[in-house]
């Protein structure tokens, strides 16, 4: 009876282990708008609300939905006057996780 107990709360701790891995050993952080903004002040960029609004698109919401914004993030930020190179960099760093 004494060593069924032992296997028993053996068992389960392995258990409890297994089950606090994924919470342990996840990545630590998603990507977000602070992601792509970092990298163009990084760039010498001037970060405000235009540059802000266009690296939500591909920071904030579903997967899905920020990659179909990654055309339009890049093209907002051509438009205040971001190279394409920086912009298309910024707007990934927005969709990667």
């Amino acid at each position: 009876m004494r060593y069924a107990v032992r296997r028993f709360v053996a068992a389960t701790g392995v258990l409890m282990a297994a089950g606090a891995l994924p919470i342990v050993a996840t990545a630590p952080a998603q990507a977000t708008t602070r992601d792509c903004t970092s990298f163009l002040a990084g760039a010498g960029y001037k970060v405000g609300p235009k540059v802000r609004a266009a690296c939500a698109r591909t920071g904030e919401g579903h997967i899905l939905d920020r990659n179909l914004n990654l055309t339009s993030c890049i093209a907002d930020l051509m438009a205040v006057r971001v190279r394409n190179d920086l912009a298309g960099m910024a707007c990934q760093r927005g969709i990667a996780n």
